[in-house]
């Protein structure tokens, strides 16, 4: 296949046309300036195509990938699960919105029964690994049932890049006992230790097939221990599809939510002692059957983080799309009616990003199933605002995809600063959709982005890539709460990092990073349009920063006080005072 680098043109050249075929014969419909074109060929991803074998159990519902810097250049790459016993495909970004397969180069050509996937660096060592499920009876070759663990080698002396399986040796290899299917896989810091833990979705109604596996650290090689019965997790008829992780309630630890297909999803609180409680009634509409994927946000920009969980529209016994929003005193209301976006086809992957840059969340979706429901289109609900409504606008903006959607995930494929995504199918080619809003041959849009990343490798008592973190990003008298978690939805997961756009400001007031064990950093007066790493300090006073407490610390605290400088802000109040100093000689006196 013809590989062709210069993107940009023939993206200009095809919109040109759209837009032209447009004024002929379009009609009316919704006004966006939302703006993306399908670029797979162009991009060198024509031959991603996926396949599912003709006797393969769930055979219908599954179709992922990953998205990440796999290789640490600062671009992400894209991971597909081909299915079917084909060999898995694994395309690296070549930095100029084209990218190139070398599977086999790296290792992770497997020909395995997959269903989903999901990235992480679970043994702290800098490098993002991929977990992924798989499924079957025992009857399947090869690989049915048993998971796969993929641990990133990094570059050799020679600089070439490489992965070994470790499923075995991490104990992470299947399910327990008789059960072997695996769906859906999220990770987290549950328990606040400063190393990643792994959540299995299985799907079986007559056995507790959900299964939370602890990384046991260095200490033990990074082995997993199955804690599924101790944190209280032994659901019996929960089919899930998708563990999502994210502190929910604002105390640090991260909530469980259950997308599940058979049964009741369950919404789970943290107790911060390594179990869970079952809150799900206070999260009205979570219990909707057929739920299939998952994204969280603060959809309203109230400081309160905020659920969507797509389903199915048809008249199944469900009641579609969810749009949970989060009350102060924890419970949550369905608005997905009243806002419009509760009707989307027969529902899989979600994103809930800000597409536009206007500082609001939207939310995009893939559908699409067997038989008359094979051409269901994807939709993009475009935030209007204040997230109480919303606006269907995929056709009107370029976001069109029918057909068997079922992953979804969100990338910027040329560090352009703008989100684009990738539709991975349950059936055919992968499709990229690239975002048009910061393009040299398009309109251009006065609307500032950042993409903010974490370093925690000065600090192993936080989860590599900062994971478990939330950030408030502050600018012109808003602020903009985003969580810093796995983004696992239907069968995928979108990079560790939190992307969001800005408005027409030309600097961020602050951004604030609140660190899983109560500690803050903040940045003030941060220049827009960049890709931003935040790193996390050695101890809580290591203002220096050089890893080292001592009166240096001590000094260029006190100096940043007096600038009135917000870095000084250590209780996190987003204010200067006395507290701070109190906070910070209390933290340099408990400090080692």
């Amino acid at each position: 296949m013809q590989r062709t680098p210069a993107l940009r043109f023939r993206c200009f050249r095809f919109q040109a046309l759209i837009a032209l075929g447009s004024l002929i014969v379009a009609p009316a419909q919704a006004q966006t300036s939302m703006s993306f074109i399908e670029v797979t060929d162009q991009a060198g991803l024509g031959d991603a195509i996926r396949v599912v074998s003709p006797t393969s159990r769930y055979s219908a519902m599954h179709g992922g990938g990953v998205v990440g810097d796999f290789n640490n250049d600062g671009y992400h790459d894209i991971f597909m699960l081909t299915g079917g016993g084909a060999p898995d495909q694994f395309y690296i970004n070549n930095t100029d919105g084209t990218f190139t397969e070398q599977a086999t180069q790296w290792g992770v050509d497997r020909a395995q029964h997959s269903f989903g996937a999901s990235a992480a660096d679970f043994n702290n060592d800098g490098y993002l690994d991929i977990f992924i499920t798989s499924y079957g009876d025992g009857s399947f070759v090869p690989a049915a049932g048993e998971m796969t663990l993929y641990k990133n080698n990094g570059p050799d002396t020679d600089g070439n890049w490489s992965f070994d399986d470790v499923a075995i040796e991490a104990n992470v290899k299947r399910l327990f006992g008789t059960t072997r299917d695996g769906l859906g896989s999220g990770w987290c810091d549950f328990d606040l230790d400063g190393d990643l833990d792994l959540m299995v979705c299985g799907y079986n109604e007559s056995r507790p097939c959900n299964r939370l596996f602890r990384n046991d650290g260095p200490e033990s090689g990074y082995t997993f221990t199955d804690v599924t019965t101790d944190a209280g997790l032994e659901f019996i008829g929960v089919s899930a599809f998708i563990p999502h992780f994210v502190d929910m309630n604002n105390d640090r630890y991260p909530e469980l939510i259950l997308v599940a297909d058979a049964g009741k999803s369950r919404y789970l609180v943290n107790n911060g002692d390594g179990t869970f409680t079952d809150a799900t009634d206070t999260a009205h509409g979570i219990g909707t059957a057929s739920a299939m994927g998952i994204d969280v946000g603060d959809i309203n920009n109230d400081g309160m983080l905020d659920m969507y969980i797509s389903s199915i529209t048809y008249d199944f016994g469900s009641s579609g799309n969810v749009l949970l929003t989060q009350n102060a005193d924890g419970s949550f209301n369905d608005i997905a009616a009243d806002s419009g976006t509760n009707a989307g086809y027969w529902g899989w992957g979600v994103l809930m990003q800000d597409f536009d840059h206007d500082r609001d969340l939207d939310l995009a979706e893939t559908n699409g199933f067997i038989g008359a429901f094979g051409g269901d289109p994807a939709v993009l609900f475009e935030n209007t605002g204040d997230g109480s409504s919303f606006n269907e606008v995929a056709s009107a903006s370029g976001f069109v995809h029918h057909g068997q959607g079922r992953g979804l995930v969100r990338l910027d494929i040329e560090n352009d600063g703008d989100l684009d995504i990738v539709v991975f199918e349950n059936v055919g080619q992968l499709r990229l959709y690239e975002n048009l809003l910061i393009d040299d041959h398009a309109t251009p849009t006065d609307r500032a982005w950042v993409r903010v990343e974490l370093d925690t490798s000065s600090n192993n008592t936080f989860a590599p890539h900062g994971v478990g973190a939330m950030i408030s990003i502050i600018s012109d008298d808003q602020t903009m709460l985003r969580p810093m978690h796995c983004g696992a939805s239907h069968a995928s997961s979108s990079p560790i990092e939190v992307h969001t756009g800005l408005g027409d400001t030309d600097s961020i007031d602050a951004i604030q990073v609140a660190w899983p064990d109560g500690s803050y950093t903040t940045r003030t007066n941060v220049p827009v349009n960049q890709r931003l790493v935040i790193s996390a300090m050695a101890t809580r006073v290591d203002y220096t920063p050089d890893g080292i407490t001592d009166v240096m610390d001590i000094m260029a605290y006190i100096s940043l006080y007096q600038d009135n400088d917000l870095s000084a802000d250590h209780n996190g109040d987003l204010q200067l005072n006395f507290y701070d100093i109190a906070a910070f000689i209390q933290d340099y006196i408990n400090t080692p």
